[in-house]
């Protein structure tokens, strides 16, 4: 009876492929995050497993939110994600930059500074750093950061890897992460 009353109001219950937890969803939702164990699920793969090939992957990358640190999942592909905690949006994408200015900088893909490029600000906040030309800030980095030729880092550096190539310039403090937390 309950199952009957839920379609006509809209909506549909399934199963987290995850944790096996119930779930009543709108029968119109594509993914969401799992209520019991917070993993990304793909609603649409669940109803329609007929179209399982033609939908992209979800749940399979995690990050933590720049603003509350709670983990997140999403697709491998996205550009940004929406922290299901405290509704800061997450950049995802990759960026290459000429110059930047009085703008903090936070996204979980890989900051390419130009050659002669020029970065001034106090905080930076990525998942990986290649740099050709110059930070004038503090550089956080989940991966790897990596100082090529000609390149210049005036601040302190947190990241799990470390590379200043012959011609870079590293001025500062350098914390080195833990490398448990790989993807």
């Amino acid at each position: 009876m309950r199952a009957k009353s839920n379609e006509m109001s809209g909506l549909r219950n399934i199963v987290c492929p995850y944790c096996k937890g119930s779930l009543s969803v709108s029968v119109g939702c594509m993914s969401m995050p799992c209520l019991h164990c917070n993993r990304h699920i793909n609603v649409k793969e669940i109803i329609f497993p007929s179209e399982k090939k033609r939908v992209s992957p979800v749940g399979q990358k995690k990050v933590r939110c720049f603003k509350c640190e709670r983990e997140i999942f999403t697709d491998k592909k996205a550009q940004a994600v929406t922290c299901q905690h405290c509704y800061n949006s997450n950049d995802l994408s990759d960026h290459k930059v000429k110059t930047l200015l009085g703008v903090n900088l936070e996204t979980y893909g890989t900051l390419h500074l130009k050659k002669r490029g020029i970065i001034e600000i106090s905080s930076i906040h990525v998942g990986d750093a290649v740099v050709q030309g110059k930070i004038k800030g503090d550089v956080n980095a989940m991966g790897t950061v990596e100082i090529q030729k000609r390149g210049e880092i005036y601040g302190s550096i947190t990241c799990r890897k470390l590379i200043v190539n012959k011609g870079g310039i590293f001025s500062g403090k350098v914390k080195m992460l833990n490398a448990e937390l790989t993807d």
